[in-house]
């Protein structure tokens, strides 16, 4: 029974690390290139990268356990978060380091 979750939870971890692949994929594209950046009501910038980095993370997430809900930064700032209390969630953080992806 032991083993049987060791390869599940190995499994998932795998398959995250897919998605996180992607969305940095993703990310760097736009590093790339100019891209527009917002401030949030608490003063923080946000970019088009960690829109789009969310935007891979919570489908793929979702698609992945549709069973364990995702909170993720970007969400919860524009209002979005689970009303339910959870034992088990997803806390997705799509870029670490908004301001020095700003400065490159």
């Amino acid at each position: 029974m032991a083993m049987d979750r060791t390869l599940r939870d190995r499994t998932l971890l795998d398959a995250v690390a897919g998605i996180v692949h992607k969305a940095g994929a993703a990310v760097m594209e736009i590093y790339a290139r100019d891209f527009d950046i917002e401030i949030k009501d608490d003063n923080s910038p946000v970019t088009e990268a960690d829109h789009a980095s969310e935007a891979v993370i919570l489908p793929s997430l979702s698609e992945l356990a549709p069973d364990i809900p995702a909170i993720s930064e970007e969400a919860a700032a524009a209002g979005h978060t689970p009303t339910r209390k959870y034992g088990r969630f997803w806390l997705v953080y799509p870029l670490d380091g908004t301001k020095q992806f700003i400065k490159r």
